[in-house]
């Protein structure tokens, strides 16, 4: 059966560019790329859109601007909570709580989101519950390590565990959420 999904492996160097300041962000090598299927919206649109007509040996650079890839930065995603929210056992959760983590807590529905702990004082715990990468434009430089169509046992088996971690989901479409950051494994909350 002829398929439009194709198998890409990509090397790539993934920056950040925010406010005029570059950061390097990921890195992936020849000997370890990054490998996933077209067309299943396990990536971003944009970063399929600049790879999928690509053969193995091209090398690309090509920036996806903030809009398109993780969104602008919400300064309301940023909240504070206060600190008992984060007891287990009547003790503060130094181990997970600390500034720089990123934690699973749940929103009012039920359904998971990860968010950034900001800052710990003595009465609140600030989280960010943006995207890392949120507000930022970025550039992937790289080359093409393996291109060709995918074949219907690799549809197979990532569908397939796509059905298993949503295992008791409701709402799974068997790929990607559009974006709008609830998503997590395809499976949208």
């Amino acid at each position: 059966m002829e398929t439009t999904n194709k198998y890409l492996r990509v090397a790539y160097t993934l920056v950040s560019h925010r406010n005029g300041e570059c950061e390097e962000v990921e890195k992936t090598t020849r000997e370890q790329p990054f490998a996933f299927l077209t067309g299943v919206g396990y990536t971003l649109d944009a970063f399929e859109e600049n790879l999928k007509d690509l053969k193995k040996g091209d090398s690309f650079d090509f920036t996806i601007p903030s809009a398109d890839a993780y969104g602008d930065y919400d300064p309301d995603h940023v909240q504070d909570f206060d600190r008992e929210v984060f007891t287990i056992d009547g003790k503060f959760d130094s181990a997970h709580i600390y500034a720089g983590n990123v934690v699973e807590m749940m929103r009012a529905d039920g359904s998971p989101i990860l968010g950034t702990v900001k800052e710990v004082t003595p009465l609140k715990v600030t989280m960010d519950f943006n995207h890392p990468l949120a507000g930022c434009d970025l550039q992937f430089i790289g080359s093409v390590v393996e291109a060709r169509p995918a074949k219907e046992s690799e549809l197979k088996k990532f569908y397939d565990s796509l059905k298993a971690s949503c295992s008791g989901c409701s709402g799974c479409n068997g790929g990607g959420c559009g974006g709008d950051g609830g998503c997590e494994g395809g499976c949208c909350h």
